[in-house]
């Protein structure tokens, strides 16, 4: 080889350093950013020459500068991190709605329920009192705001997730055109064999974030290994995004997201996929990854005729506290429909129709109600049953509801029905309210005893409570604006105390919540205790997951992520062949000159 051969060697020696330096210079500079994947140059040998039957050598060449990338730890990364993300969601929710149900003494509505049960106890030994009326008042309505504020709290919750799908889905859009746009220009600078690093950690990144926020999945046409690193493995070819078996991005092409609000009552969007022939798929049934997914198993994803959510952990953490608050409703108006009066008038009847069954329309239960009724002093001069079964109307036939209420009965067995319950008592159904009021003249009281059909309860009849759910209760208006007007006897008796004792003892005896039966402190304790375990649950999960991600993050950035002790080790080693090169160039300088001296 010639002289001049050998200045080439040198020459690609000095110029495969530069490239060392120059990328490592690259990664020491990038060495904060998160999403850059740590790069290499890879040296070949250049072809050698035949001389004198010899094979020379004629210097090196760069081969490649790739990322230092595992596809396969790349892709557990992405896989936990959509697991991250769903669990931490989850957990960062839920803490919070339990936050709102403490467990601790003097606060809550645990502490509510304490203390209004302490006040109907205080006026059960004085029925006369106003003073101590003016505070079950007063607890009853902390009770009532404090069961309305942790609703609401929820349903904030609730409307704020709503709002975080909706953003989310925004980006996740976003992301899906700028992958499709970066695939594009990645096959072109591509072309020519060559790697486009840095567009392929963006794409790598929007990569991570859709896998946190949705839990797409990533599918390349084949994987290819390095042969100087068997670490180093590649993603190359066909490029798709896929969400719940649906390609979101194929190549360059991509597919939107749409929201829609027409399937809620509340307008919480649903998420579709809008197919080539125009029909739509409905996405929110099958993301399940992700802070999407959580989002959906929080907030609901499946709405039902009515528009109201058919799933979700908050949905039903607001139907159990609903059981909850309608028992208490319930049971609390039918001991004080025991109390007597002149009159009483039901909640809405919703349009009740002569033909609606009343266990269904209303929620009744089978069993009987009695109405007593009371004279002038107070003794009971009557009673009539009412009957309530699965055949039983609200006003059609003999056995319906109304009929059996308007029947002219010998309640009190005395041979005369003009002292008896439908002689002395009217009853009206207009207005979309049952009435039930003193005719003209007449000077008797009723009260409402039920024996397990729960029809004054149900109703609301003689309310003590208005409002029928958590989203309502409330302490009844004419007796928020009189407190005085309390009544704690059930017979209309000086010093009676009935429905004020009675009040007192549901607090420690069983009654019915949904499917159980439980003390009313007995039922909240149940609810809390269920948000309290989903809660501790979702946290105990979150624990584990997170370990699990951070020992896989350790792995990759092992691996991608750059070091600067490294880098400063590669850069003396670039530093010293560089010098070396140039040590061989000077040496030649001289050889030429030694040469040049001969001739002359």
């Amino acid at each position: 080889m010639a002289i001049f051969g050998t200045l080439n060697n040198a020459y690609s020696g000095l110029s495969t350093s530069q490239r060392g330096v120059d990328t490592t210079s690259h990664n020491i500079s990038n060495a904060e950013n998160k999403d850059y994947t740590r790069q290499r140059v890879t040296q070949e040998t250049m072809p050698s020459q035949s001389i004198g039957g010899n094979q020379i050598g004629t210097g090196t060449q760069i081969s490649s500068v790739e990322r230092v990338h595992n596809e396969f730890i790349f892709t557990r990364y992405q896989q936990s991190t959509e697991r991250m993300a769903f669990s931490s969601t989850l957990e960062q929710s839920l803490t919070e709605i339990s936050s709102f149900f403490p467990d601790m003494d003097g606060v809550g509505i645990k502490n509510d329920l304490e203390n209004y049960y302490r006040s109907w106890s205080s006026l059960a030994t004085d029925p006369s009192n106003v003073a101590l009326k003016e505070v079950l008042a007063s607890s009853t309505e902390n009770l009532a705001i404090g069961i309305r504020t942790s609703y609401e709290k929820i349903d904030k919750v609730q409307d704020d997730l709503n709002s975080e799908i909706e953003a989310n889905i925004v980006e996740v859009n976003a992301s899906l055109q700028e992958i499709a746009s970066l695939n594009s220009s990645i096959f072109a600078q591509e072309a020519d064999g060559s790697m486009a690093n840095d567009l392929r950690d963006k794409r790598d990144a929007l990569e991570t974030k859709l896998s946190k926020l949705i839990g797409a999945e990533f599918t390349h046409g084949n994987i290819s290994d390095s042969g100087s690193d068997p670490s180093t493995i590649e993603a190359e070819g066909l490029y798709t995004a896929i969400v719940g078996g649906v390609a979101l991005v194929s190549g360059t092409s991509y597919n939107k997201l749409t929201l829609d609000q027409s399937s809620s009552r509340d307008n919480y969007s649903t998420i579709n996929f809008k197919k080539k022939d125009g029909s739509l798929i409905d996405m929110s049934n099958v993301i399940s990854k992700g802070s999407i997914g959580a989002l959906l198993d929080l907030r609901g994803s499946k709405f039902d005729s009515d528009k109201l959510p058919t799933d979700g952990i908050i949905p039903e953490i607001k139907d159990n506290l609903d059981t909850f608050t309608k028992g208490l409703i319930q049971h609390t108006n039918s001991i004080y429909a025991e109390s007597a009066s002149t009159s009483m008038s039901s909640n809405s009847l919703d349009g009740a129709k002569p033909t609606d069954n009343v266990m269904e329309k209303f929620g009744l239960n089978e069993g009987s109600f009695n109405i007593v009724v009371y004279n002038e002093e107070g003794d009971e001069v009557g009673k009539r049953t009412i009957y309530i079964d699965e055949g039983t109307s609200f006003s059609d036939g003999e056995s319906s509801l109304i009929s059996q209420l308007t029947a002219e009965y010998d309640d009190n067995g005395d041979g005369s029905l003009t002292n008896d319950f439908g002689s002395l008592f009217s009853v009206a159904t207009g207005g979309d309210k049952l009435s039930i009021f003193q005719k003209e003249g007449v000077d008797f009281k009723f009260g409402i005893e039920d024996n397990s059909s729960n029809f004054a309860g149900a109703l609301g009849m003689n309310r003590f409570f208005d409002g029928t759910d958590s989203s309502n209760i409330e302490l009844n208006r004419d007796i928020k604006r009189r407190p005085d007007d309390i009544t704690s006897f059930k017979a209309p008796v000086e010093g009676d105390n009935g429905v004020a004792d009675a009040m007192s003892r549901l607090e420690t005896e069983n009654w019915k919540f949904g499917d159980t039966d439980e003390t009313i402190l007995g039922a909240y304790n149940i609810f809390a205790v269920d948000v309290a375990s989903k809660t501790e649950q979702v946290q105990l999960r979150q624990e584990t997951i997170q370990v699990q991600f951070d020992a896989i993050e350790t792995q990759l950035n092992n691996i991608s992520k750059v070091s600067i002790d490294n880098e400063l080790v590669n850069l003396m080693k670039y530093q010293t062949a560089y010098a070396a090169s140039g040590k061989v160039i000077t040496t030649l300088d001289r050889m030429i000159d030694t040469l040049l001296g001969i001739k002359q």
